[in-house]
């Protein structure tokens, strides 16, 4: 009887203090953690835009919902300074991005106001044939994403990447209703943001009338990121899928990168065929080598 009572006693005495090593490990996690949000909240409020980007990636790998308000917070910059560094575009971009690897609805109303406020300005492109000695207008353009320096971002490329963080979260009525009305927006890389989202959110109820839509589209980087969008979530090869073949061969890469990205939406070992062609006929190496990789990801042996 005894020796019974020892050995619950022993068993008991062991589990307890297991339990409280694990307690232990997790409070000494937390308090490391709450120690790393402290120090990057300094260089949040930093005028050098690399700093507070490197701050943000930091904040993301934080577990939880840690360092989600500061996020925010980045992402609003300082309003009433209009001029100051922490309103740039590219800081706007990473802390979007952050907030889509948090995961936290709560950042949903924060970043559908920063979308309202920022692509009420955007106008469209003005549609010229593009020469390689043509600038690109880089953070002061309201048509333009497309830039050369990484830290000079334009504030369309940043309303983009929130379209796309709104379907990486928990959707709501009022963040569904932003994305759907962005198909409709009067800047290119906005509907073809929206249409990036609504694949993301792998609905394809949020697909109704976007056939219609894509019909009057008149621009072909939209146009082909609806058609991504929508053959991407269909799955079959129908007509969407032989709309994405004809983009392969279209004279901007950019589009020609898109179409591939469908083909690899798509998953279907026939786009593969298609882009062994386009292999054999493509002069670009920025192209190149994404028709490649898509290649790959489309040939490559997965498990179910």
């Amino acid at each position: 009887m005894t020796s019974k009572l020892t050995r619950f006693l022993l068993a008991t005495a062991f589990l307890f203090f297991h339990q409280a090593s694990y307690l232990t490990a997790d409070a000494f996690a937390k308090e490391k953690s709450l120690a790393i949000l402290e120090e990057q909240r300094t260089h949040l409020s930093s005028s050098d835009p690399k700093e507070v980007i490197e701050a943000i990636e930091k904040i993301s790998l934080l577990g939880g919902n840690l360092g989600v308000r500061d996020l925010i917070q980045a992402l609003h910059g300082t309003p009433n300074f209009p001029l100051s560094m922490q309103n740039a575009h590219v800081i706007k971009f990473y802390a979007a991005r952050a907030l889509a690897y948090k995961g936290d609805v709560v950042a949903v109303p924060a970043i559908i106001k920063e979308f309202k406020d920022k692509s009420s300005a955007l106008a469209e492109r003005v549609q010229t044939k593009r020469k390689i000695q043509d600038p690109v207008f880089g953070s002061d353009s309201l048509a333009s994403p497309y830039f050369f320096n990484p830290d000079d971002m334009s504030i369309v490329l940043a309303c983009g990447e929130m379209l796309r963080t709104l379907a990486a979260l928990p959707l709501t009525d009022e963040s569904t209703k932003v994305i759907q009305e962005a198909l409709k927006h009067k800047n290119f890389y906005i509907r073809a943001s929206a249409a990036d989202a609504i694949y993301l959110t792998n609905r394809i109820q949020l697909t109704t009338g976007l056939a219609e839509i894509i019909s009057n589209e008149k621009d072909d980087f939209a146009k082909v990121a609806m058609t991504s969008a929508l053959a991407g979530l269909e799955k079959l090869p129908n007509q969407n899928f032989k709309s994405l073949l004809t983009f392969l061969e279209n004279s901007d890469g950019e589009i020609r990168k898109k179409a591939s990205e469908g083909l690899v939406r798509m998953d279907l070992k026939l786009g593969a065929t298609y882009l062994e062609k386009a292999i054999g006929r493509e002069n670009d190496p920025r192209v190149l080598s994404q028709l490649k990789e898509d290649y790959r990801m489309i040939t490559s042996f997965r498990v179910p």
